[in-house]
């Protein structure tokens, strides 16, 4: 109201932009909460999954969290016991006691078996009509719609399923509840596997020290904050660049000089005292992300998003996360004074307006990638680095432990990886490639076959000519994974992915083609930049960072080579990639 009584009388265009900025903004906070309470379920989710010691604990809760996430009624799950898929319970959201159901369905019979036939997940939002639902067992539950959903070990096979019925108000499920399901099965699906590792102790002693070396390369790599400290205020160690956000030396930290109660101002301690209660409080010792603000020595205001977790058994001393937020608040803080100014133009207002959606959308992106991509494996590494001093007549478990810590910093290894390597790539600076003698069809056939191992029998293999050459064999893998994963994410899901390999003099030339929705010209041509998606791979709701093809990109150029895309309703959708036979080694 205060805003409409500020531009009552002013130009009916500028009242009208001033409405559509408020709605917009309302949208905004729609959904900035709709995402926090998602977020909220999945983080305890994956602190129950972790806490689990039994399957049947963990999937339970997978169901009922499932539920709760999309609003569905009723929840069942089943195994896969000799080639069928079997319903083990029902669960409901209101309370009644849980169901045992023992009822098998062979591959392709109904929803549970079409799931294991397809290994996908299926969306019926009209039951009643739908020819893989069963219609006496529709009439017998009672049921109008439902979402069904594999589930799989580590290894790829697929081991259960679980399903929903009946989403409240008689809403239809959607994609987007489809993905949220399946980052909540992910989470699901790493607590599962921790619990059925047995791995030997010999094998995990050295895999720890590997483990404590791909931690501290995380540390070192700059892309956010590390922090290890206190709640009381003290700072025991950094890196780069939580020390180059408040402009200090990071010898300055170790000396004990720097602490960071002395750069919070006062209006700020409440949050820093909300965050230590609740990790004194909570059984894993972790707080929920939240915003503050430093004002350093030279009067300078950094805001920062922040995370905090115990890392000993005295809880007494903590390792933080932290982002740098202050470019988004600063672009929050000049929009709001253009909506109290009359002085300022429209196309000023539009270009901050502009400026605003960029930075919130590349935060939410950030921080989504961080919640869900980097913080899962982060948290499943710490807490099973904090069980294994309460092991100690155990070493099974210890290593056991040891092993979990190691897979999941891999995971964040990878993904670290790739964040460095596109970065350099948008630098100019180019892949380092390591060329030496290598066969490219084996290279490309053990690439396949793995991809097999998940995707199922997806992919063929044309050219039977052996291409002999120097190529760095790592790169030129990874390159074929991201050009069939892409493949399989965008591609039809009913025909196969065909990778071409032919010679042409001193080149040879590896196509990767696919059938679907064409890429459309105008996409074609950004494809390959950092951070670009196809309009297509947005409306798919396909989960990507868009640095995929970047790096593909990158390997191409790094070998001297070149890649390009032919894509038409008629022929498909075609990547080729070119490389000279003999790469000659970096400089």
């Amino acid at each position: 109201m205060a805003i409409q009584e500020t531009w009552r009388g002013r130009s009916p265009e500028l009242e009208r932009r001033v409405r559509q900025l408020e709605a917009e903004l309302r949208q905004s906070q729609e959904r900035l909460e709709r995402r926090e309470r998602q977020v909220e379920l999945l983080t305890h989710a994956a602190k129950h999954f972790n806490s689990g010691h039994e399957d049947l604990d963990i999937i339970r809760k997978l169901v009922w969290t499932a539920m709760e996430l999309v609003d569905a009624t009723e929840g069942l799950w089943g195994r896969v016991v000799d080639g069928r898929m079997v319903i083990m319970e029902s669960l409901w959201r209101d309370g009644r006691d849980i169901e045992p159901r023992n009822v098998a369905f062979e591959p392709g019979e109904g929803v549970p078996g079409h799931v294991l036939l397809t290994g996908e997940p299926y969306i019926s939002n009209d039951a009643a009509h739908d020819e893989h639902v069963l219609q006496w067992l529709r009439e017998l539950r009672g049921f109008q719609n439902l979402i069904g959903l594999p589930l799989f070990d580590r290894s790829g096979v697929m081991v259960g399923c679980f399903e929903l019925h009946d989403k409240k108000g008689h809403q239809p499920f959607t994609e987007e509840d489809q993905r949220l399901l399946e980052s909540l099965r992910s989470l699901a699906g790493v607590a599962l596997e921790n619990v059925r590792l047995h791995d030997r102790v010999q094998s995990e002693r050295r895999s720890l020290a590997e483990s404590e070396n791909k931690f501290r390369r995380l540390f070192e790599s700059n892309l956010i904050g590390i922090v290890f400290g206190d709640i009381h205020g003290g700072l025991y160690d950094v890196n780069e660049y939580y020390a180059r956000l408040l402009g200090v030396r990071r010898e300055d930290v170790l000396a004990g000089k720097v602490r960071w109660d002395a750069i919070t101002p006062p209006e700020e301690m409440e949050k820093d005292r909300a965050a230590a209660k609740e990790m004194l409080e909570s059984p894993e010792g972790v707080c929920t992300p939240y915003e503050k603000r430093y004002i350093l020595p030279d009067g300078r205001v950094v805001w920062i998003l922040l995370g905090c977790a115990f890392i000993d058994e005295g809880r007494s001393r903590n390792v933080a996360f932290v982002l740098d937020i202050t470019q988004g608040k600063e672009s929050e803080e000049l929009f709001a004074r253009f909506l109290n100014s009359e002085q300022l133009a429209r196309e000023d207002a539009e270009t901050t307006l502009a400026q605003l959606r960029l930075e919130r959308e590349l935060r939410d992106q950030f921080v989504s990638a961080l919640s869900h991509d980097l913080r899962t494996p982060l948290t499943a590494a710490k807490m099973s680095a904090q069980l294994i001093p309460r092991q100690p007549n155990l070493p099974d478990k210890v290593y056991s432990l040891a092993a979990r810590v190691r897979q999941n910093i891999d995971r964040a290894d990878q993904m670290i990886t790739d964040l460095l390597d596109s970065n350099r790539i948008r630098a100019g600076q180019g892949l380092p490639i390591e060329v030496a003698d290598c066969e490219l069809r084996q290279v490309v056939a053990d690439a396949l076959e793995e991809l097999s191992s998940v995707h199922g029998e997806r992919f063929h293999l044309r050219g039977e000519r052996l291409m002999e050459g120097r190529w760095d064999a790592r790169a030129l893998r990874r390159l074929v994974e991201n050009l069939c994963g892409n493949a399989i994410k965008y591609g039809d899901a009913t025909r196969q992915v065909t990778v071409s390999l032919e010679q042409h003099g001193e080149e040879v030339e590896l196509a990767v083609h696919n059938w679907g929705n064409p890429i459309p010209p105008e996409d074609q041509r950004t494809l390959f930049q950092y951070l670009a998606r196809a309009r297509s791979a947005e409306v798919s709701g396909k989960k990507g960072w868009g640095i995929g093809l970047t790096l593909v990109k990158g390997v191409a150029e790094a070998h001297g080579g070149s890649i390009r895309v032919e894509s038409s309703p008629e022929k498909g959708t075609s990547f080729l990639v070119r490389l000279p036979r003999m790469t000659k080694p970096p400089a």
